[in-house]
């Protein structure tokens, strides 16, 4: 059960970077001319700027990686839905751009600015696209089998009384940190 939920984390994680990568990257390089005898110069345009909103599906996946191990059953069914969502969203982007180059570069330039001719997109499309795939993976497998994979336990919360499997003594522990106080400190008898 617990190798199930680090395959799924490390999908996530995978998927996550890839996208915020691949957006990262410049995907055109458009020429701008000027008239003469100004030189002309190159404009870039990153994927983030051809595919926007995609970097926030990105960094929703992104923060599945900290939800999953996180979360318990039916909340980690619900994360496991968005995640496959976000894949999803980020494929569907990229598909378009991929689809009408033109289209996207169009959308990402300022009106009244010369549209490219042609539109070599290259390859970091396929890696955001690769990513978008990772990501709803590690949701269907989340949707599939995570509501039997364990959750952080309460022994990463601090005892908020004394128990049974809990001694007085580490109680008062607890509540002298509390307080700003030292336990380690050693007192004077008497107090």
């Amino acid at each position: 059960m617990r190798r199930g939920l680090v395959v799924a984390v490390a999908l996530c994680l995978g998927g996550a970077a890839l996208v915020l990568l691949g957006l990262s990257r410049t995907w055109v390089a458009i020429e701008v001319g000027a008239a003469p005898p100004l030189p002309g110069r190159t404009s870039e345009l990153s994927g983030a700027v051809l595919v926007p909103g995609a970097r926030a599906l990105g960094l929703l996946g992104l923060a599945g990686v900290l939800a999953l191990p996180a979360t318990r059953t039916w909340g980690r069914l619900v994360v496991g839905a968005l995640l496959a969502a976000a894949g999803a969203g980020v494929a569907a982007l990229v598909i378009r751009a991929l689809a009408d180059p033109l289209g996207a570069v169009a959308r990402a330039t300022p009106p009244g600015r010369d549209a490219a001719a042609s539109v070599d997109l290259g390859g970091w499309p396929l890696g955001a696209l690769l990513g978008a795939g990772l990501l709803v993976s590690s949701g269907v497998a989340v949707l599939l089998r995570g509501r039997h994979w364990g959750a952080l336990g309460a022994r990463f919360e601090p005892p908020s009384q004394p128990s049974a499997a809990q001694p007085a003594g580490q109680a008062a522990v607890w509540d002298a940190l509390d307080r700003g106080e030292d336990p380690t400190e050693e007192r004077p008898l008497g107090n």
